[in-house]
């Protein structure tokens, strides 16, 4: 007999999930809007390598949202009360490593930083690290929040951030409209939840938050979970940096076109279901029984808004982006068609991470966006065109760490049902 789903998420808290997960795609928009219309071509293409380095680490760090998540779902269930456990503090651990990631980067950045940023721009490297280690409180502050179904807070810590973000972007763009301006605006955004924690019971409450195992095995699931958000985050908001590393400085100049069509193309449906990510490992934790059951009407979804989206970049991609960029802004309609296909296979693989982390399958959540990652980094390795490079990277490299998740998951749904089988035939003698 099949047991019903555990609700996760009531429809008033679903809608403000929602609304959350709009702000945030919509700040993300008004930047890649913004930018561009106040920079030139080559200082666009500087800021946004800034930007996207900046997020790649944001989404190495959402590693300790997602495990934080799960962690403090089965740790509010342990049978003994919080204050007599020694458990390590979630977010003392999660501050701890955003500190060594902040300390790391500022200290090689003699070395990353002339070659992502230029030597005009290589001091941004000291505001980039400060907001690092800043986030990484922010981040697993939103997991806790989380694996305890405090949607409405999470929902506020989430809207809070956008619009400190975007709103320091515009102040930016009215005083100090240059590269250093923008990105500065765009670090100091990390201390939105110090600002909540003064004013929100909820969020001190979850700052005090234990895992459910010690410090030693808690610190390898991090790991695991951060390999695999980081992998994530190189084909997600980091794709830039990677495309500068691999392509030749004249062109990657000129690719500030591209680079905005990957932003548009993938907001629609990664920005929300980053935003739902928290929802949907809650409820693969809460009901991982159902295993891959539980994915498939969203994985449907996904494919169908894939799909239509796809014809419809291809009918009006090139017109919009020249409508808001200018006539300098020119990408194929099946360059853009593709690159929706893409966003829908990494929101596929999001998924099916988000199911392996549930049920403890960490070593294959990372080896899948480890693979993803490096099989696209290869293929933008191939000489051939640009544009088509970036396209067969984000479309074809998911399919590595599709098909390792999958795996992981269909062994896993056998070993359980063996142990069914085994426990029902028990029973019966």
């Amino acid at each position: 007999m099949t047991e019903a789903a555990s609700p996760t998420i009531g429809r008033r808290s679903f809608v403000g999930v929602g609304a959350a997960s709009l702000v945030s795609a919509l700040a993300g928009f008004a930047v890649v809007i913004i930018v561009p219309k106040m920079l030139d071509i080559p200082d666009t293409s500087t800021f946004m390598a800034f930007w996207s380095f900046l997020f790649a680490w944001f989404g190495i760090l959402g590693g300790l949202s997602a495990e934080s998540t799960r962690s403090v779902h089965a740790s509010d269930r342990l049978p003994s009360p919080a204050e007599s456990r020694r458990e390590p503090r979630m977010l003392v651990v999660g501050l701890g490593v955003g500190l060594g990631v902040g300390v790391l980067l500022w200290a090689s950045s003699l070395i990353w930083a002339p070659i992502l940023l230029g030597d005009r721009f290589a001091f941004l490297a000291l505001p980039l690290s400060c907001s690092i280690a800043l986030f990484s409180g922010h981040a697993t502050i939103v997991g806790i929040l989380g694996g305890r179904l405090q949607w409405s807070t999470y929902a506020r810590l989430v809207i809070g951030d956008s619009l400190l973000r975007i709103g320091l972007i515009v102040a930016a763009a009215l005083v100090a409209a240059s590269v250093a301006g923008f990105a500065v605006a765009a670090s100091v955004a990390s201390v939105t939840w110090l600002i909540g924690l003064a004013f929100s019971p909820v969020l001190r409450q979850a700052a005090g938050a234990r895992a459910d195992v010690g410090l030693t095995v808690f610190l390898s699931r991090i790991g695991h979970a951060c390999l695999a958000s980081g992998a994530s985050a190189v084909l997600v908001v980091g794709f830039p940096v990677i495309l500068s590393l691999t392509s030749s400085t004249e062109a990657y100049a000129a690719a500030a076109p591209l680079l905005v069509a990957v932003t548009f193309t993938r907001a629609p449906l990664l920005i929300p279901l980053n935003a739902y990510q928290g929802v949907a490992i809650a409820h693969f934790v809460a009901n991982r029984q159902a295993g891959l059951r539980a994915l498939v009407p969203v994985a449907r979804l996904i494919v169908l808004i894939a799909v239509v989206g796809a014809v419809l970049g291809a009918l009006l991609g090139p017109f919009l982006l020249t409508l808001v960029y200018g006539p300098t802004y020119v990408v194929g309609p099946w360059i853009i068609a593709g690159l929706v296909l893409a966003a829908g296979m990494l929101a596929i693989v999001t998924l099916t991470g988000a199911v392996c982390l549930a049920v403890d399958r960490h070593r294959a959540y990372s080896a899948g966006w480890i693979a993803s990652t490096v099989l696209a980094v290869v293929i933008l390795l191939l000489p051939i065109d640009l544009d088509l490079r970036a396209v067969l990277a984000l479309l074809i490299g998911p399919v590595a760490g599709l098909a390792i998740h999958l795996t992981a998951l269909r062994r896993d749904r056998a070993v359980s049902d063996a142990a069914t089988g085994n426990a029902d035939a028990g029973g019966a003698a």
